[in-house]
């Protein structure tokens, strides 16, 4: 029995060793030869259990090497690259990705065993991640490429650092990724428009600032709550019952609400409203875009206000107008009672204008709006029509006397200054009336008639009004038929040139002419330029016309010399809408050069009145072709402005006496004091003097005993045309004498 035990001991003691050993290294059955089983199990007692131990070591072993082949799988199908080193920075293995992509090597043989540093160019850039190696994640550029890297230690038995496994991710999609949510984050932060979203519960889970800034709610007071704390109580349940139907039918809804803010405002918003669906169609959020449409509202509301009213002066304009006379007009058929209107033009506007420039003009025009708005009753409409034109409607009890005691009130008015810049500006109107049903039973007619009215106040020496009558109809129709003619005249050319000889009773002979204007095929009446030359001047017809009249004459002029008729200069008469172009001096000058003539060969003819509308002007102007050799003449001399300081500051040379002094002479001692007087002043500034109208030759020999030598007049020849001219210089044709009194441009 001893002997047994101690056996049992021995083969323990043996199992032992055994498993020792397979716990140290895995044993493959060949390997158990039979004297090791021997010297195992000598006597034979534990043969049976041992060959169980080596049939459960096998199936282990086959076990082990299954698994060891899956996790080697999974290591060489990671995502990641993974490597192993040792102390000595050696590769002690690495997975498919990294001997691909870290070290660009096929095999492990290339690698294995090797230091990091000669197999992968990257190991630098690894070294304060390697020596860190506390399992926390680093992120580095390796090949363009975002990397993060973690590396941590293996420690041995003794709890020593033994290797280092470094894990290679890259997140270059990550970041880009994270770039793109941050890019997101922030244009949902900063986006002007207004972004809420909520959930499939109708719950606000996300407001950006500018729904903030909107409604003047808080994030966190409106995280959880529904839409409904916008509502304004504008809207009525159908307007949100379409909404909400138009939604779940196209899957979005735009259109304009009014929300209620915090602080009890009300918005108006551009609103789109949008469903937000997963992969599988569920309904899982909506989003709302809106946009405050306040500004826009109010330009709106501007530009509708513009659309009817006039941008300067804030009066209804003639669109406004001609609905509101519509409507008074329908009011009063019905009512059969009786409306007026007024049309206003101020006078001489023009003028402040042109000197002061046309801020000075608007102030002027808001000034007058002002005091018309203060005039009228609060039943009436002002409107201003355009330009310097004013209508006021009149609409309750209206009658003759209550529409022109209206107009005296706004004539007396306007006779006050109006204040401008710290200037009184001085300006009058003329006042058109008419009355429906009397003078029209339309818009169109009562508004042309009291156009019409206007017009003959103004003729009438402005500064007043008057009432429409059928003779001002015809007067306005001729005035447009004359405007017709004469614009087809202008563009035509049927225009042609009288003149006038310039005598010098000294000498005895023509020294100069004077060009005047001739309309053969002008309407009944309109020939002469008195009847046209006006309106030419009022529609600036008179700038291609004045062209024409001062080639024409400088035409003759060079046909003269050539011919061997020589004349001192020809004379033309020049407007002030002439005088005003920004180029007339070069055109004059320029028509000179063309005909070869000298500057002293020409004259040209102003009257006071043109000068004193704008004196600067005038003596830049006339300084200007005073230094190119032309002469300058006052025509009409005493008819005009009182003042003569013009004459010291003006280039003139002649002083042209008007036939209105010399038709009563000698036998009125008034007109005859007043031509020597001329006379005399121009001597002492160094002046010539020529005299108009001479008829008769009393009046000659009067004129010449007072000094005055050069005259023009029916005595010597009226205007004629240029053949007969030529006739009259030469001595070829004697012309005869009349006492008719011709009007002249």
């Amino acid at each position: 029995m001893p002997k047994q035990m101690e056996a049992l001991d021995y083969i323990r003691a043996k199992v032992d060793q055994l498993l020792t050993v397979i716990g140290t290294q895995p044993l493959r059955p060949e390997e158990l030869d039979d004297d090791m089983l021997i010297e195992l199990d000598p006597i034979g007692i534990v043969a049976d259990s041992f060959t169980q131990v080596i049939k459960h070591l096998n199936e282990t072993n086959h076990r082990l090497s299954l698994a060891t082949d899956e996790i080697r799988a999974i290591f060489d199908t990671l995502g990641a690259a993974v490597v192993v080193l040792d102390l000595e920075d050696k590769v002690e293995d690495c997975n498919r990705r990294a001997l691909d992509w870290l070290f660009g090597r096929a095999e492990a043989v290339q690698v294995i065993g090797h230091s990091a540093c000669e197999v992968c160019s990257c190991a630098d850039a690894l070294s304060n991640v390697r020596l860190v190696a506390d399992g926390t994640c680093h992120v580095i550029n390796l090949h363009g490429q975002d990397v993060q890297v973690v590396a941590s230690r293996i420690n041995d038995e003794h709890g020593k650092h033994a290797k280092t496994v470094m894990l290679f991710t890259d997140i270059t999609q990550q970041k880009e990724n994270e770039r793109h949510l941050q890019l997101y984050a922030r244009v949902f932060s900063h986006i002007g428009e207004g972004v809420l979203i909520t959930d499939a519960d109708n719950r606000i889970v996300e407001v950006n600032a500018a729904v903030s800034r909107v409604t003047g709610y808080d994030r966190d007071e409106l995280i959880g709550a529904t839409p409904d704390i916008f509502k304004s109580g504008l809207h009525d349940p159908v307007f949100y019952e379409t909404l909400w139907r138009t939604l779940r039918q196209k899957g979005y809804w735009q259109g304009e609400i009014f929300d209620r803010t915090r602080d009890n405002r009300i918005v108006p918003l551009l609103q789109t409203i949008s469903e937000v669906r997963d992969s599988a169609g569920t309904l899982t959020h909506h989003i709302s875009v809106m946009t405050d449409i306040s500004a826009m509202k109010e330009t709106q509301a501007r530009l509708d206000f513009l659309a009817h009213h006039d941008a300067l002066t804030e009066l209804p304009n003639r669109l406004l107008f001609n609905d509101r006379l519509n409507h008074a007009i329908a009011l009063a058929r019905r009512g059969e009672h009786v409306i007026a209107l007024l049309f206003i033009d101020l006078d001489h506007f023009k003028n402040i204008n042109d000197s002061l420039g046309h801020l000075v003009g608007d102030q002027l025009l808001i000034a007058v709006s002002q005091r018309l708005k203060n005039l009228v009753r609060q039943t009436d409409t002002v409107a201003r029509l355009g330009r310097d034109e004013f209508v006021v409607l009149m609409e309750s009890k209206v009658s003759h006397a209550t529409a022109s005691t209206l107009a005296d009130k706004l004539v007396a008015a306007f006779r006050q200054p109006f204040p401008v810049n710290g200037t009184d500006l001085h300006i009058g109107g003329s006042i058109g009336i008419t009355l429906y049903p009397e003078d029209g039973t339309d818009a169109v007619t009562l508004l042309k008639n009291a156009d019409a009215a206007m017009y003959r106040a103004k003729d009438a020496g402005r500064d007043g009004h008057m009432r429409y009558s059928m003779e001002l109809s015809e007067a306005v129709r001729n005035k447009i038929a004359l405007d017709n003619a004469l614009r087809a005249a202008v563009r035509d050319g049927e225009f042609e040139l009288h003149y006038q000889p310039i005598m010098d009773i000294g000498l005895g002979k023509t020294i100069a002419c004077e060009a005047l204007i001739r309309w053969p095929s002008a309407p009944a009446g309109a020939h002469m330029p008195v009847s046209f030359i006006p309106l030419a001047e009022n529609t600036r017809l008179i700038v291609p016309l004045g062209d024409w009249i001062l080639r024409e004459a400088l035409a003759r002029m060079h046909a003269w010399h050539a011919a061997g008729i020589e004349l001192d200069y020809i004379s033309v008469n020049i407007s002030a809408v002439q005088l005003a172009q920004p180029d007339f001096i070069e055109r004059v000058i320029t028509l000179l050069r063309e005909y070869q003539l000298p500057g002293h060969k020409l004259q040209i003819e102003l009257t006071e009145n043109i000068l004193m509308r704008d004196i600067k002007l005038c003596a830049t102007v006339l300084t200007r072709l005073r230094e190119n050799g032309i002469r300058i003449a006052i025509d009409d001399f005493g008819t005009g402005y009182s003042s003569l300081s013009y004459l010291k500051q003006l280039p003139i040379d002649n002083l042209k006496i008007d036939r209105s002094f010399v038709r009563d002479m000698p036998g009125n001692a008034n007109d005859c004091a007043i031509a020597s007087a001329i006379i005399g002043l121009a001597k002492t500034l160094g002046l010539d003097t020529i005299a108009e109208g001479i008829e008769t030759s009393e009046q000659q020999d009067y004129l010449v005993q007072i000094g005055c030598k050069k005259v023009q007049g029916y005595l010597y020849s009226r205007p004629i045309e240029e053949d007969a001219f030529v006739a009259f210089v030469t001595g070829q044709q004697a012309l005869p004498h009349s006492g008719i009194t011709v009007l002249k441009f």
